[in-house]
């Protein structure tokens, strides 16, 4: 069941990067391809992409196709399904019903304003929507949201190459410019804001709008102007797109240096420091001093956040770690991994301006965070914590944004 799929999706793939009125080569069958035997061309391979889904219906219902006709089980999975994509539930799906003529359906809702996460489970294996590469769905509401591009001025989203010493590899950065950057000779302060651990330096872009976030903040004149730097938070290896990943090749050995992303000293933490900033500083109009310097970051990015903004507070005076993430291990790897920092708090007391602590209510990190701030606090660190309605989940990070620009550099 499995090889017929594949040979479909192959085949499917190959008819649709043909050009249209273009002719198959003599004798090529795309279904036939690695195959011996001639396999004839299905009906259903050009209606693959041709079911639109999602569908957002006037009440705010949405509806979920997705084409498979030879499929025994597809379900839906995602942050759309609500408090069952809590990541200690059991089944973190919903099954869809086939049709007749093989398209699987679910309809939700109706459903809250918000930006919404999904994708499907095909016979146990995790699948995009094909006619929506970026799996997710708006639900709009009565009017536009703080997330919504609205008619205000806007800012410049860069992709910048630079190569990265300390993890040897060609990397892109994200960096947001405030409207008006290029046509003046402004200084301004810099945010940097990491991702989480399942993807890259692109994330808080298109899954969270967080320019559109901060072109709203700046016309309403409720955040500060600021350049936003978003880097890719990984140990080691390149951008996707910049050249072959190394740990993929047969015989990779690891970079030397700390192999964590979150541990103090890691490569991250080096390229950062040595590497990213000293660039930014060189390359951009930056205001570059610890007063005029925030960090923050989701889920892997909020404990980087955590284990190198509070060791560097003469390099970062602007603290906002979101549902800080250490791989589930929770309160014991916070605790572990900042004896030092508790060992020796008054940098943290003397230098922090803000230091900012935000989860979602329902997350799984909720008391881990909580327990990190109050350790803090015993200590005499000034800080402030927020829980949003959420699990961990960009329905918390995107309103954490924007809820916590407007506290920087004040």
């Amino acid at each position: 069941m499995k090889s017929k799929i594949m040979h479909g999706l192959l085949g499917c793939a190959l008819l649709l990067a043909i050009p249209a009125g273009a002719q198959m080569p003599a004798g090529m069958d795309p279904g036939s391809l690695g195959r011996s035997d001639p396999m004839p061309i299905r009906p259903d391979y050009m209606r693959t992409r041709a079911v639109i889904s999602p569908t957002i219906h006037p009440d705010r219902r949405v509806t979920f196709r997705l084409n498979a006709p030879e499929a025994t089980d597809v379900r839906l999975t995602g942050h759309v399904i609500g408090a069952r994509m809590h990541w200690l539930s059991p089944d973190r799906t919903l099954p869809m019903a086939k049709g007749a003529d093989g398209i699987w359906s679910i309809t939700l809702g109706s459903l809250e304003p918000e930006i919404y996460t999904y994708s499907y489970m095909l016979n146990g294996a995790g699948v995009s929507d094909p006619g929506n590469r970026i799996n997710m769905v708006e639900v709009p509401g009565d009017k536009p949201a703080y997330y919504d591009p609205q008619d205000v001025p806007h800012g410049d989203v860069r992709m910048v190459v630079y190569h990265s010493k300390a993890t040897n590899s060609v990397r892109y950065l994200r960096v947001y410019t405030p409207p008006g950057y290029d046509g003046n000779a402004t200084r301004y302060p810099v945010l940097y804001l990491q991702h989480g651990g399942n993807c890259c330096e692109y994330s808080w872009m298109e899954q969270a709008r967080a320019n559109m976030i901060m072109d709203n903040l700046i016309a309403e004149k409720k955040a500060h102007p600021m350049i936003v730097v978003m880097a890719l938070g990984a140990r080691s290896g390149p951008s996707e797109g910049l050249g072959p990943v190394d740990s993929q090749r047969e015989g990779f050995k690891p970079p030397a240096g700390r192999q964590s992303n979150y541990d103090p000293g890691n490569l991250f933490e080096i390229d950062l420091l040595t590497g990213i900033i000293p660039f930014i500083d060189k390359r951009f109009r930056t205001l570059a001093n610890a007063d005029n310097r925030a960090l923050s970051g989701l889920s892997q990015g909020g404990i980087q956040t955590v284990t190198i903004g509070l060791r560097h507070t003469d390099v970062f005076h602007w603290l906002v770690p979101m549902s800080a993430g250490a791989e589930n291990q929770g309160d014991d790897q916070f605790m572990e991994i900042s004896k030092d920092i508790f060992a020796n708090p008054e940098p943290l007391k003397k230098n922090l301006k803000l230091l900012h602590f935000l989860v979602g209510r329902e997350d799984v990190l909720y008391q881990p965070d909580k327990r990190l701030a109050e350790k803090l606090q015993s200590l005499g660190v000034k800080l402030t914590f927020q829980a949003l309605p959420g699990m961990h989940e960009y329905k918390v990070w995107r309103r954490g944004l924007y809820e916590t620009a407007p506290l920087l550099f004040r």
